[in-house]
């Protein structure tokens, strides 16, 4: 096996941390160059957007093949040394191999801040962000601060009408005031909320928004359906015009390819495409989207 080596500098700390991380390199040939990526981690406050410093993160990566992050027994993933501090300007800087997958996990909240739901941001490095980077937004809330916006999604069968459950979709705020979504690159806009899954009732909400606009992003759909050609609805706007509130109705269409056998090879390959093309866009399709405000 191949030692691969990442250079690793959190912003503030006078000492470059050098992590070496055995296992084989995938994006770059044994003798060539290891293609890496900036990575900025900013921590934000969910409702104005300031700067938060003093936040703590622990810096993992995926080994094991098992979904999400492992961090005891002996299939637990790959810590590395050392923690990502926030600075005044509430980032963080690492630099990492492409193609591999890490995991931020907050140890440290921001003195006067709510601790999150799931202190766990995964995310994979590719080699096309090498040139843009990837920036990576984790919000707080101050203690004892409430709001009251709120988006709803309905789920809905795109012929008969029927509620789904299962769609998953994350919240992203407009903040880099730039046209359409971009979820990657250096200004990238504000991802709030990581995911919301549809319940039985076909029902998503996103509650506690402050004033300004946000976008749906689909990222998965009901079993037996398919990604709508566009997943990004927005910019929906909560203001006084509309009274803090939004209630979108989305709807997905059935996979025509599901249930049927396959029979060959080309066939297989045309299902796929047809399924999976849109359910995890490229690095170059991950911005920008765009959909009409609904």
């Amino acid at each position: 096996m191949a030692a691969r080596t990442a250079r690793v500098w959190p912003l503030g700390l006078a000492v470059a941390a050098v992590l070496a991380a055995a296992g084989p390199a995938r994006s770059a040939d044994v003798d060539g160059p290891v293609v890496s990526a900036q990575v900025v981690l900013r921590n934000t406050d969910l409702d104005t957007g300031a700067p938060l410093t003093g936040a703590a993160f622990e810096l993992w990566r995926e080994v094991n093949d098992q979904q999400g992050l492992q961090t005891t027994g002996p299939a637990a993933d790959e810590k590395h040394e050392g923690a990502c501090v926030t600075d005044a300007k509430g980032t963080c800087t690492v630099e990492l191999p492409a193609g591999e997958t890490y995991y931020w996990r907050e140890t440290v909240v921001p003195a006067g801040y709510g601790t999150p739901e799931d202190p766990v941001t995964a995310f994979t490095v590719a080699e096309t962000d090498a040139k843009a980077g990837i920036v990576l937004n984790v919000a707080h809330r101050k203690q004892g601060a409430e709001y009251s916006g709120r988006i709803r999604i309905l789920k809905e069968d795109a012929k008969t009408g029927s509620r789904l459950g299962g769609a998953v979709f994350e919240l992203w705020k407009e903040t880099n005031s730039t046209e359409r979504l971009q979820t990657r690159g250096i200004n990238a806009d504000q991802r709030v909320r990581p995911g919301c899954a549809t319940d039985q009732k076909g029902v998503c909400d996103f509650d506690g928004l402050p004033e300004g606009e946000y976008y749906l992003l689909e990222t998965d759909v009901p079993e037996g359906y398919v990604l709508p050609e566009t997943p990004v609805t927005g910019p929906l706007s909560l203001d006084d015009e509309t009274g803090g509130r939004r209630v979108v109705t989305l709807e997905n269409e059935r996979d025509p390819y599901a249930g049927v056998p396959i029979k060959d090879s080309d066939e297989d390959a045309r299902r796929m495409r047809r399924w999976s093309g849109l359910l995890t866009p490229s690095a170059e399709q991950h911005g920008p989207y765009a959909r009409p405000a609904g």
